[in-house]
């Protein structure tokens, strides 16, 4: 079976109503891409994108007429400067879209003797530290900048004895890498019930279950400090949890920081201005913020 697929660009404040007209043309699936050239978002984040212009896509089965569809949006959008919008129409060839999507994931080297291997692959270097993942519905494959950014930092340090926080988890995977790098004990936190579940299951995958433990945020004990907290979000995020991050970091610990763009690090040190000063790493336009003490 086939799949035909109409792309339409429009304003951000015309993306539900366009969504909404698609959907009672019986679309499959809708899916909404950044257009323009302002602020990258990823999607795999929380939070909500600052577009100007969306790229709107919708599914539909490859026996339905797509022209009066077309015909039908651009009459209630062209208005009265008789533009069409732009517009795309492409066939997708059925597949077995688990294996292509399982086939994307390959073993990399993410740090000093440090590999992420997917559960399905045997791992490229067995005698190494390889954190073995299911990706899941959690973000977190070792593959985004600040991940790959976060596990290289990790595989550089010593952690033996210190205890980690992952603040916005994912799938583990950094508190996984901390463990694997010599931490004795993390917790990992995710306001995502499935990231949750997603972590405790990676973390047996990775034999440390019990050594890591994974909550919403509010099963994490306030009275719990760390050596080390690790917070992968987005700036905006990271700048609303501040006290939050603070508050579980001892007195003589590290702070990491990344989700954070390079137009927004200057953002983000101001809102830790009074108690660190930041080395800063850069990768794809990502940034990794390590704290170290104000003089």
């Amino acid at each position: 079976m086939s799949w035909s697929q109409i792309t339409f660009v429009v304003d951000a404040n015309n993306v539900e109503r366009l969504s909404s007209m698609l959907e009672a043309f019986l679309a499959q699936a809708i899916t909404n891409e950044n257009a323009g050239e302002d602020e990258f978002y990823e999607v795999a984040f929380p939070g909500t994108p600052d577009w100007q212009k969306v790229r709107v896509t919708a599914l539909f089965d490859n026996q339905v007429d797509l022209n009066p569809i077309i015909e039908f949006v651009n009459q209630k959008f062209t208005g009265d400067n008789h533009t069409e919008l732009p517009v795309e129409v492409t066939t997708l060839v059925d597949q077995d879209w688990q294996r292509v999507w399982l086939s994307s994931f390959k073993p990399i080297q993410v740090g000093k003797e440090l590999w992420v291997c997917p559960s399905w692959c045997e791992p490229v270097e067995p005698n190494q530290k390889n954190i073995i993942l299911d990706p899941g519905l959690a973000f977190g494959t070792g593959t985004h900048a600040t991940t790959a950014m976060s596990l290289q930092w990790l595989s550089e340090h010593s952690l033996t004895q210190k205890t980690v926080l992952d603040y916005g988890s994912g799938s583990g995977i950094l508190a996984i890498g901390a463990l694997l790098c010599g931490a004795a004990k993390a917790d990992a936190v995710d306001i995502d019930p499935l990231a949750v579940a997603a972590c405790k299951e990676n973390a047996e995958r990775n034999h440390c279950q019990k050594q890591l433990q994974a909550y919403l945020p509010a099963q994490l004990s306030k009275e719990n400090t760390y050596n080390l907290v690790i917070a992968n979000i987005l700036a905006d995020v990271i700048i609303e949890l501040r006290d939050t991050l603070l508050l579980h970091l001892q007195s003589d610990g590290v702070l990491l920081l990344t989700g954070i763009l390079e137009n927004q690090v200057d953002k983000v040190k101001n809102a830790f201005y009074e108690y660190y000063n930041f080395d800063v790493r850069v990768q794809d336009q990502w940034c990794l913020l390590v704290s170290k003490p104000k003089q």
